[in-house]
């Protein structure tokens, strides 16, 4: 998890950041209704920029992970964007490869900052259409179609 601009100030003084069991439980529960059982490492990070120039590559090598960021299509922007579908998620080699996804807060990243941040580092944008999604259905949304993306290789 990381800051953005259009975060809201209060976001990381959520009990979930100051309760570190109440967001494993999240997780577990989580984990529960999807039959799943591998347990996601959370990291929390600030400020976007350090995070992107210092951290990034060392937690998620390029060559280890598709990378990904999910953003709304602007109404006025012409032509078929990108979707998840369109993603090629094995390697030159031919092996499967993680998918690392990167969404924003309700409306997107800020244009073009952020999003020129994100694409110089490799990340492949996606939209899921041009309507705003709040985040947390935008991230399901996105899990599954990742989730198909990775279970057809």
């Amino acid at each position: 998890l990381t800051n953005a601009r259009k975060v809201p100030k209060d976001y990381f003084g959520s009990h979930l950041f100051r309760k570190p069991s109440v967001l494993r439980g999240l997780l577990v529960e989580g984990l529960s209704q999807s039959g799943d059982v591998r347990l996601p490492r959370v990291t929390v990070s600030k400020r976007l920029k350090i995070f992107l120039e210092d951290e990034l590559d060392e937690l998620f090598p390029r060559s280890q992970y598709e990378r990904i960021i999910a953003h709304p299509q602007r109404k006025d922007e012409t032509g078929r964007m990108t979707r998840m579908s369109d993603i090629k998620v094995n390697a030159t080699d031919g092996s499967p490869r993680r998918i690392l996804l990167a969404v924003g807060p309700e409306g997107g990243w800020e244009e073009p900052y952020e999003l020129d941040m994100f694409q110089k580092l490799g990340f492949k944008r996606i939209t899921l259409g041009t309507r705003v999604l709040r985040t947390d259905v935008a991230v399901v949304s996105l899990l599954a179609l990742a989730n198909e993306a990775c279970s057809s290789l």
